[in-house]
């Protein structure tokens, strides 16, 4: 079953006894070898009631599970893959007698905006705040106690816990030595992915569960540590070995991923960070394509530019736009698809102008993070529609005792569903669920519903350019990668403060590298509109720390004035 993984991936499936660090560079088939690991575990007798497998996204856990079906044939009943939000859940449930609903951010707000007529803060302000201090496992700073309290007792009155939640009341529940001890007993085999993203309450949650003696396996990469902002703390991984006494360490460095030209650039970036642990990647392909570093007079220039690139790989979408492509352009148009596109840039507030330009070339497009758009029901429609069931009936308390399946006929009549899309939404639920399908009560859907984020909107399935930002791109790949805005203040951004900073924003960088197999486009606009104004902007530091031997630089020029009318007058 091994026989296709390399040594370094033979040696973290192998090693199953005791704490194992592995570092897992980009593209180094990381799934894969987790995939592999639990397949190997079940090989040799363990239960897969034993395994846990905690993912750091539910898009990470399904396409673990879809892996493990193919490679077994059937996914094993009881084994826990999913995220430690969904473990946390999965833990209060069978411990607590009382049904709960958990609040996403939208309907925090809407509870704290009451709370904070008269004062100054912002409620959306606030819930990133109050996340912020249960994610440290800290009590709040003086001058927010009231605030919090109150925030407290109007979740305590609506019986509702928020996100942080599910991860601080499991954390209370083992310091009781027996609800500890029971799990530790249960899960003898932990595997955490993406380590280096857990924040303190998360590690403090992973280290009661493994408790002195269980076998844990930690992968991931502190090259693309890139959540501090949401307190996820480097230092877990970095400390691991310390951490975890006895822990040996497996290194992941070949790179299946990108052309040899993207590895060895992005090599060479990532290492001006001083926090890291050191690794060089290997490439497996050859050279490729250089990078294409791209200059462009604007904001407008830089739509064009994709939208060109694009068409002279699909094979244009007009007469005149193919008669356009440059003569030399070496592409075989039949295998590129819009899906093997992604535009990639800091913040949101980018996309719109890239949008529209694909938009208006007729290019399909979707923006990753900007609602759950899909056709036909969502899973938004599905919970909001399931929340005015349930306010219109004054059935709250009826809500985990009724069965998913029956409460799914309530959904076909309130939105209403076409007999496919109630398959469909069956289909997700089962896939949330998995095994506790069949019991599942409607507080149970609702609450696993809504512990999906932006990120699992995407399917690859959906032949459309993708555009995101760096952040939401990570753990993503696509032939051909732009990475907008690639300007001093956009990436690095305006606010990094200090060298720690400087270090995220690199290792930012590094993911959007990274993520490109074949082509990568590095665009900087020499002119950018900002704040209602025009203003002239200077290429990023980090372009400066590829070498010249991987990259080709391309100017688009500035556009050419045209006379005024008064001018054109006097030629005559």
């Amino acid at each position: 079953m091994t026989d296709s993984l390399n040594e370094g991936q033979n040696e973290a499936v192998g090693k199953t006894a005791g704490p194992v660090l592995v570092v897992a560079g980009p593209g180094t088939g990381k799934t894969l070898t987790i995939v592999h690991r639990i397949a190997h575990l079940i090989h040799e007798g363990v239960s897969p009631e034993k395994i846990l497998a905690v993912t750091f996204t539910n898009r990470a856990a399904r396409e673990m599970r879809e892996r493990i079906h193919t490679l077994l044939g059937d996914t094993p009943r009881g084994i826990f893959i999913g995220t430690l939000h969904l473990l946390g859940l999965r833990i209060l449930r069978e411990n607590t007698s009382i049904g709960f609903i958990i609040y996403n951010r939208e309907e925090q707000v809407k509870l704290l905006r009451p709370l904070l007529q008269g004062s100054k803060l912002k409620a959306t302000d606030m819930v990133d705040e109050i996340s912020h201090v249960k994610g440290l496992v800290l009590g709040p700073p003086d001058n927010l106690k009231t605030i919090f309290d109150e925030y407290r007792s109007a979740m305590t009155s609506q019986n509702a816990l928020d996100f942080d939640d599910l991860i601080l009341r499991p954390i209370e529940m083992f310091k009781g030595s027996s609800v500890r001890d029971r799990y530790g007993k249960r899960f003898e085999h932990i595997i955490i992915d993406e380590y280096q993203d857990i924040n303190p309450a998360q590690h403090k949650l992973l280290t009661l569960l493994a408790g002195d003696s269980a076998n844990i396996c930690a992968v991931g990469d502190p090259d693309q540590a890139i959540y501090a902002f949401r307190g996820a703390d480097l230092e877990n991984f970095l400390h691991f070995e310390r951490d975890f006494t006895g822990a040996s360490r497996v290194t992941l460095d070949q790179n299946y991923r990108s052309s040899g030209n993207i590895v060895h650039a992005s090599n060479v970036t990532i290492m001006h960070n001083r926090k890291r642990i050191e690794k060089r990647l290997c490439a497996t392909k050859d050279e490729g394509c250089r990078i294409a570093v791209v200059s462009v007079p604007d904001d407008r220039a830089e739509g064009e530019f994709v939208v060109h690139e694009i068409e002279s790989r699909v094979g244009g979408l007009s007469h005149y736009r193919l008669s356009k492509v440059p003569r030399g352009n070496n592409f075989s148009v039949s295998t590129y698809s819009f899906a093997d596109f992604a535009v990639i840039f800091r913040t949101n507030s980018q996309a719109k102008a890239i949008e529209e330009a694909l938009s208006g070339a007729g290019i399909p497009c979707r923006v990753l993070g900007q609602g759950h758009a899909r056709e036909g029901a969502t899973q938004q429609d599905v919970i909001s529609s399931l929340k005015r069931y349930l306010s219109a009936t004054d059935r709250r308390n009826d809500l985990f005792e009724v069965k998913a399946t029956e409460l799914l006929q309530c959904f076909a009549r309130e939105l209403p569903l076409e007999s496919d899309q109630a398959a469909a939404l069956t289909h997700n639920f089962k896939l949330i669920i998995g095994d506790a399908w069949t019991e599942a009560t409607g507080g149970d859907v609702i609450n696993q519903l809504n512990l999906l984020g932006p990120a699992d909107d995407y399917d690859p399935r959906v032949d459309a350019v993708t555009l995101m930002t760096l952040h939401m791109a990570k753990g993503l790949e696509f032939r051909a990668v732009f990475i907008s805005g690639v300007d001093d203040g956009r990436i690095p951004y305006k606010a990094t403060k200090g060298p720690e900073d400087m270090e995220e924003e690199r290792r930012l960088f590094y993911v959007g590298m990274t993520r490109a197999r074949d082509e990568l486009f590095l665009i900087h606009g020499r002119n950018r509109f900002r704040h209602g104004r025009t203003s002239s902007q200077s290429p990023s530091p980090f372009l400066c720390e590829i070498p010249e031997q991987y990259i080709r630089r391309i100017t688009i020029p500035d556009r050419t004035k045209k006379l005024n009318q008064k001018k054109q007058m006097k030629l005559f």
